[in-house]
């Protein structure tokens, strides 16, 4: 009696246990088409427009230069070259250019537009 008493107790435990995972696999499967239902939904439902911010352009106007990603050179007045002890050099600041690139666009004068990212458009719901 005592043995048959454990082994149901076991047959209880393997049934739970059994009935666990099936839910378990039921619960991940619904999980799962909820989740590609709403990545269809949001190819499906979204639209694209022009970004409002760049114009479609992808990019900004640089806010440190302005769109003028030259500078004249602090060091040499934008000649190019500096004098040191009566000795004339080339500028080491500026190579000999007289003109600076801005550091903020690389010398592009643009900076890419942070609400599309470069694209030009916008993903919209309408």
């Amino acid at each position: 009696m005592a043995l048959s008493g454990v082994y149901s107790c076991w047959q209880d435990i393997i049934y739970n246990y059994k009935k666990d995972m099936i839910m378990k696999k039921s619960l991940f499967k619904s999980f799962a088409v909820v989740a590609i239902a709403m990545i269809a939904m949001s190819f499906t439902v979204m639209g694209e427009r022009t970004c409002d911010s760049c114009g479609g352009r992808g990019s900004l106007t640089c806010p440190t230069c302005g769109g003028r990603p030259y500078f004249k050179c602090i060091k040499c007045g934008g000649s190019g070259q500096v004098e040191y002890k009566g000795s004339t050099y080339t500028c080491g600041v500026c190579e000999g250019t007289g003109y600076n690139e801005c550091r903020t666009c690389n010398g592009k004068g643009a900076v890419l537009c942070t609400r599309c990212f470069g694209r030009g458009t916008i993903h919209t719901n309408d």
